[in-house]
């Protein structure tokens, strides 16, 4: 699979990080309270929407099959919700493997797309040696050696501003060869024959 990158990847790719970067402090300078009440406020956010979607359906009673499928719906979000708000400390738990499996998705989506951008030109060593750190994280919250749940977050809080700064480091290098390529393509192209100048089409 190629990847296609542009201006909007690299635009999108800024808010990600800065995103990134910024939920990542919120998890290091409050790591209990994040832990305490991420999981709730989620089991809170499916009451209310399953709650909304099963009002919704009496409303629509009339319509046989729509109330059917909506009603379903919305019980089973309240059922989640009343799961996540009852029983936190062990979805709490199951939060550490997201945390972590998170981390190696984010690794790995950085080795591909620097990988990909190596046919604009050179890739320092450097560049690699980020998103492998972000991967051995990601083990390493999967191994769990904390002695408490906080810690986890924070380490993970710490990880994601890591993520955050160097994903905009590589993009902005990868921003730059990408413009550095399409110079010089249109250099190539201003240079060439009227048939080859005809026949060329930038797709953005």
């Amino acid at each position: 699979m190629q990847i296609i990158y542009t201006s909007g990847n690299y635009k999108r790719t800024v808010v990600k990080s800065i995103v990134a970067i910024v939920l990542g402090l919120v998890l290091v300078l409050w790591p209990t309270e994040v832990l305490n009440y991420t999981v709730k406020i989620i089991g809170a956010v499916f009451c209310v929407t399953g709650i909304i979607s099963f009002l919704v359906s009496m409303r629509d009673q009339d319509e046989r099959s729509a109330w059917g499928l909506t009603s379903f719906n919305g019980i089973g979000s309240i059922i989640l919700g009343i799961l996540l708000w009852s029983m936190a400390d062990f979805f709490t738990n199951m939060l550490m493997y997201l945390l972590g499996f998170i981390l190696i998705v984010a690794g790995i989506g950085q080795l591909v797309m620097l990988t990909s951008a190596r046919k604009f030109g050179y890739i320092a060593p450097l560049s690699y040696v980020y998103p492998v750190i972000i991967l051995l994280a990601g083990l390493i919250v999967f191994a769990n050696p904390f002695s408490a749940k906080e810690g986890i977050i924070t380490f993970f809080g710490a990880v994601t501003i890591f993520y955050g700064i160097t994903d905009l480091i590589n993009h902005y290098k990868v921003n730059q060869l990408r413009k550095e390529t399409h110079e010089a393509e249109q250099q190539q192209k201003l240079g060439g024959s009227e048939i080859e100048d005809a026949e060329y089409e930038e797709i953005e």
